[in-house]
């Protein structure tokens, strides 16, 4: 049985993105056993740190070691002009700054979505419209997706995205494509396409490589928009280690075709143990899952206080976000505390 404090959590006290275990033992308490965290969509199994000179650690990042993880990471995309390129401390960093170097003008953002793009676009000065699918009229001057979406999965072919920029080139806008997720469904990036007018393409580094602290990210432009990114972003964005660690992990397709066969392994044993707790699954990635339930927040504090940590939202209180479980030992757990959730 749930305490009578938390049979309802009051909105305020979710937290705005996944991982914050402080929060989560303020809220639960420090669970014995140690946390079993699903609440981010990020690889658990995470690409093994290489040896770093201990130059790259004491020096200024320098060109050549930059230039060669650029040309690493742009085979990685599938990406052909090295000048549509922008490297970053995270794809955060790049959503933050985009906003601010365009006019103030009409934002689409298709959503649901992750929550600081249309914040970041807000604090920008934009009119910020969520919208549930492309629109059918040429009346945002940005338009933003996210493919696979998050938290639901849902995907856009390269067809209609591609379409899509051409239209909000035709009109001077920009087309934002948010590849966060996509290392995990390679037919759907537009990244190769990344220097064509009226489109910007985000890649994230963390999220399949289960490497988020090292914050590295990328986007992908027309000559313009990267010149200005790169002048917003100023010298040395990305430390030296991370550029050290990018450019092997890039190179290395073993690792990624295993990370990815491994990946798919746990989302079908996910959706095993989904149906047999009768939970509505909505859609998802190899990295994370969507389900629904009508007592969602219940749920989430259940398994809080028994040490699991997942991804509850405010403004969707019916749904939970599910990370991958590292191995079979966490599956096993994460079986055990829902076995024991009254519904």
């Amino acid at each position: 049985m749930l305490p009578p404090s938390l049979k309802k959590l009051p909105p305020q006290n979710l937290p705005a993105h996944g991982g914050s275990i402080v929060h989560a033992e303020k809220l639960f308490g420090k669970p014995k056993q140690g946390w079993l965290d699903l609440s981010t969509a990020i690889n658990p199994n995470a690409y093994p740190i290489p040896d770093i000179l201990d130059s790259v650690w004491q020096k200024l990042p320098d060109n050549d070691l930059e230039s060669a993880a650029a040309d690493e990471a742009l085979k990685f995309f599938k990406a052909k002009k090295k000048e549509s390129l922008t490297l970053a401390p995270g794809t955060q960093s790049i959503i933050q700054w985009l906003p601010w170097l365009r006019e103030p003008g009409t934002v689409g953002v298709i959503g649901p979505t992750y929550s600081e793009h249309a914040r970041a676009w807000q604090a920008a000065g934009h009119e910020v419209t969520v919208v549930p699918d492309f629109p059918d009229r040429d009346h945002f001057s940005v338009i933003v997706v996210t493919n696979p979406n998050n938290p639901d999965g849902k995907r856009r072919s390269r067809r209609d995205l591609l379409r899509l920029a051409e239209k909000q080139a035709q009109g001077g806008g920009l087309l934002v494509v948010d590849e966060a997720f996509t290392e995990v469904a390679p037919d759907l990036s537009i990244a190769d396409e990344g220097g064509r007018e009226g489109l910007c393409v985000l890649r994230s580094f963390g999220k399949f490589f289960g490497l988020a602290g090292l914050r590295l990210g990328f986007a992908l432009a027309h000559d313009e928009l990267t010149c200005e990114l790169k002048t917003a972003l100023g010298p040395w964005p990305v430390s030296g280690p991370a550029l050290a660690i990018c450019r092997q992990a890039f190179a290395d397709t073993n690792w990624q075709n295993q990370a990815l066969f491994d990946l798919r392994q746990s989302a079908a044993k996910m959706d095993i143990l989904i149906k047999r707790h009768e939970l509505k699954f909505l859609g998802g990635t190899p990295l994370f899952c969507l389900i629904a339930h009508a007592k969602a927040h219940e749920l989430y504090n259940h398994l809080g206080l028994n040490g699991v940590l997942t991804r509850a939202f405010e403004d969707q209180p019916d749904r939970l976000r599910i990370g991958m479980p590292k191995n079979e030992e966490e599956f096993d757990r994460f079986d055990d505390v829902l076995s024991r959730f009254t519904r």
